[in-house]
């Protein structure tokens, strides 16, 4: 099967293929509309030991880049705490849905601190509130920490960055182009594999595999005559046999009882996109190899 032939269902069903791509493509569009913007706020800041001493001791017994490095790591960890979480929004006096799945942290660099809060839509007019609210809970947990470890540490002064992340236009219009191609070839497709009719010449090639298969490219009622007729003068009493309805509107039919088994030769009228497979399979069958078989393309 050839690249051309692959779409010949497409090229068949063109106006459907058009509409349901506008269709999906105006439906997509429509979609893009309800997806809210979003509000990122970074938090940034480093941890680093502060040199004590304890009763001549020195107040930290690791390296002091790993030691900043093992509570940098915890730190992280608070954003995970349902505690945690719940007292920056008590401190904020705010309500906010989900947001365990809003609120993150992560190390970088053994001492550096990433927090993030993400807020959609309308949450986003809470982000200085939620903000100032993230920043005095965890100085309140972090000096609390501080008391109670002989070892000391500190953090830089917090860099807060804000940006609003919005889909670029470029990145929908491919979206929704590639959609609207993937869901109208689909339906094409689907619609004629559930229908069970025959879609492509290679089926029905595989069907009468010894029988001579005339192709017609152009639309019924627009093919060649003379090439039909050409075809038609090969055989020795040919008889047509339809196996769709548009075809009494331009050929003498014949039945199945009008058939002579010893001196007519059936002449299968098939049409892409409207013949089924089990009629052509049923019609072999009966009729055998010697048939005659013009394959509507269109």
């Amino acid at each position: 099967m050839n690249f051309i032939e692959f779409l010949s269902p497409v090229i068949r069903r063109k106006n459907q293929f058009v509409l349901t791509f506008l269709l999906v493509s105006l439906l997509s569009y429509g979609g893009t509309q309800f997806i809210p913007v979003v509000k990122k706020t970074t938090i940034y800041f480093s941890v680093k030991p502060l040199s004590s001493e304890t009763e001549g001791t020195q107040a930290f017994s690791l390296d002091p880049s790993e030691s900043a490095s093992k509570i940098a790591e915890m730190i992280s960890g608070w954003a995970k705490n349902p505690g945690f979480r719940q007292e920056i929004l008590e401190t904020s006096q705010i309500e906010i849905s989900s947001f365990k799945k809003k609120l993150t942290a992560r190390k970088q660099n053994r001492m550096n601190v990433f927090w993030t809060l993400k807020l959609y839509g309308k949450e986003i007019k809470h982000t200085e509130k939620l903000t100032q609210a993230l920043l005095a809970v965890f100085e309140k947990h972090f000096k609390e920490f501080n008391e109670n470890n002989a070892a000391q540490y500190g953090i830089s002064h917090p860099s807060v960055f804000k940006e609003t992340q919005v889909i670029p236009v470029s990145w929908i219009v491919v979206a929704i182009v590639f959609l609207s191609f993937f869901v109208s070839f689909c339906g094409v497709y689907l619609q004629e594999s559930l229908s069970q009719t025959v879609s492509f010449l290679t089926q029905v090639k595989r069907v009468f595999s010894k029988s001579s298969i005339l192709r017609i490219s152009q639309k019924l009622g627009s093919h060649d005559e003379k090439l039909l007729e050409q075809f038609i003068l090969t055989f020795v009493s040919p008889r047509f046999i339809a196996t769709f309805k548009s075809a009494n509107d331009h050929f003498s039919l014949a039945s199945a009882q009008d058939i002579d088994f010893e001196n007519d030769t059936p002449i299968l009228l098939v049409k892409l996109g409207e013949t089924t497979t089990v009629e052509l399979e049923n019609l072999k069958a009966i009729y055998g190899k010697k048939v005659g078989v013009i394959v509507f393309e269109r």
